[in-house]
């Protein structure tokens, strides 16, 4: 039998025993066995055959005993194989060579295919590893670019914020001669106002007092006007956008612009009369206002005319869809225009003009930044910008804000010489500075209420702490040590139901929309007339619904 097979060019080993079969069966092709060698072996075969891996099945081809000769036990033997080889393949004794030659071909015909899926299961297996790896790979370098791109996008962020913040310093340092300039003025006419009217109390003089006083009062509140715009200038925060009087506003940067220019440009500010209230926010305004002035005035090196102008315009559904107008809506406008004689642009620069960082000044004379600031802050309103240049014929950019549907708030205040007047009232002051202080203490005196004070939170916080009646207290918010904000949570838990008036130097909007105040609060800005001061703590002191 083994010269029939190898003269078929088969491999053939021959094993002497059940045992040495089981040793060899993961890389058969066929095991041809006699039915009298399995008598009482068959359990050797049987655990190599149950750990077969799932894609094996090993042929066996068992060659029964002869029918004359076959015993009991063949039979039995026979049953037993055939419950866990499931491939097997009987062929009766005797039998031809062509038979059992079929047979085997057969056999190792289905045990090739076995062979060829245990290699391309291999395959399958490798390359679901090799896929975890490059997954794995992938999602390291997918995490190592996020953070990458987190951190360039952190630093453009700052770098922008950064550049916007300098391109705002750049315009209050070209402005700070005419600031300089303008305080000096200011400051000669509160000094100058209360040397006199000492003189005058020192020689028994008091006629006319009223128009020293009146004097350094128009003066102070110049100047406080003057600081609220720096620090609105150079803030950072989002639109505050109301109604606003943008002829009013131009009214108040009148002489600011006129500083800010050379003697050799022409400043002309035309108002346009019953202009309609805009929806925008009063210090960015400003801040627009500033940048396209300053760009003009840098357009007109050897001098020119610089007009600032308003009008209004009411732009109807067509107009807005087409090509002349497509960034607006239907409704009225009010325009803000700034128009120059300088050098111009041409089509190349004007494509690129509200690009962030474009600029034609020369390095380290602009950040780049102005006009996409106005572009930015029209479309924050609502609004949008136009402009129009030709090289040699200058440039005019006007800015289109949204009309209001009601009229602008008034921001300038009039004295008011029918303070509320105080019933006894207590009031608790905590501030730093000793001029405020004996300020605010005398302006309570004054008003009818009775003042308690402290230099610090440390030295309020025992006297909120005591049985001593307080009726309101007022704090400054940058307090040494511990701010005013913080003590007003203090004095809560002492004086639930206290009203607190906050005082501060700084602009207010920022923190009132920031959530800063809590309930039964205010705050009021440095400087602050008498009758204001009154008005809030009489507001303050009222019964609540």
């Amino acid at each position: 039998m083994r010269a029939l097979l190898e003269g078929r060019d088969y491999d053939v080993h021959v094993c002497g025993s059940v045992a040495e079969v089981a040793d060899r069966l993961d890389d058969v092709g066929c095991v041809l066995l006699t039915e009298e060698c399995l008598s009482g072996k068959l359990e050797t075969l049987r655990g190599p055959i149950d750990r077969q891996p799932p894609w094996s099945n090993v042929p066996f081809v068992l060659l029964a005993a002869p029918q004359p000769t076959r015993s009991a036990s063949d039979w039995t033997a026979r049953q037993r194989l055939a419950e866990f080889a499931s491939n097997l393949i009987v062929l009766e004794r005797p039998l031809g060579a062509v038979s059992l030659i079929s047979a085997i071909d057969t056999a190792l015909r289905g045990r090739e295919k076995q062979f060829e899926l245990r290699d391309r299961l291999d395959e399958l297996a490798e390359s679901r590893e090799a896929l975890r790896q490059s997954a794995e790979a992938l999602e390291e370098k997918v995490v190592e670019r996020t953070r990458a791109l987190e951190l360039e996008v952190a630093n453009r962020s700052r770098a922008e914020a950064a550049l916007r913040q300098s391109q705002k310093m750049e315009a209050v340092g070209q402005l700070t001669g005419g600031i300089a300039h303008d305080f000096n003025n200011m400051l000669t006419g509160i000094m100058g106002a209360l040397d006199l009217i000492k003189r005058r109390i020192a020689s028994g003089r008091l006629e006319n007092l009223d128009r020293y006083m009146d004097a350094a009062s128009v003066s102070a509140q110049r100047a406080a006007g003057l600081t609220q715009r720096l620090l609105a200038f150079s803030r950072r925060q989002s639109l505050d956008s109301r109604p606003l009087d943008v002829n009013e506003l131009l009214r108040s940067l009148d002489d600011l612009l006129g500083r800010s220019l050379s003697e050799r440009i022409d400043l002309r500010i035309g108002l346009a009369d019953d202009l309609p209230a805009a929806i925008a926010d009063a210090n960015q305004l400003e801040n627009a206002i500033l940048n396209l002035v300053l760009n003009a005035r840098d357009a007109m090196p050897e001098g020119g005319r610089l007009s600032v102008e308003t009008s209004f315009v009411h732009i109807g559904a067509a107009a807005t869809s087409a090509a002349s107008m497509p960034d607006g809506r239907p409704g009225g406008y009010v325009i803000v225009e700034v128009r120059d004689t300088g050098v111009g642009m041409d089509e190349a620069v004007l494509e690129k003009v509200f690009d962030p960082f474009f600029t034609t000044k020369p390095l380290g004379q602009g950040t780049g930044l102005g006009l996409s600031m106005v572009y930015g802050f029209a479309k924050q309103s609502g609004g949008f910008v136009r402009i129009d240049s030709k090289p040699g014929h200058g440039t005019s950019v006007r800015i289109y804000l949204p009309a209001a549907d009601r009229a602008a708030e008034n921001g300038h205040h009039e004295l008011d010489n029918d303070v509320p007047i105080g019933s006894g009232q207590t009031v608790l002051v905590v501030e730093d500075d000793a001029s405020v202080r004996l300020v605010v203490r005398e302006a309570l005196s004054e008003l009818g209420y009775g003042c308690l004070v402290a230099q610090e939170a440390l030295g309020a916080i025992p006297i909120l702490a005591s049985a001593r009646r307080i009726d309101l207290l007022i704090s400054d918010v940058g307090l040494p040590g511990m701010t005013g904000r913080e003590l007003a949570e203090v004095a809560r838990q002492h004086r639930p139901e206290l009203p607190i008036l906050l005082i501060t130097g700084y602009t207010q909007n920022a923190a009132i929309r920031s959530d800063f105040l809590g309930t039964n609060m205010d705050m009021i800005t440095k400087p602050f007339p008498l009758d204001v001061l009154g008005a809030k703590i009489n507001e303050m002191l009222q019964p609540r619904a």
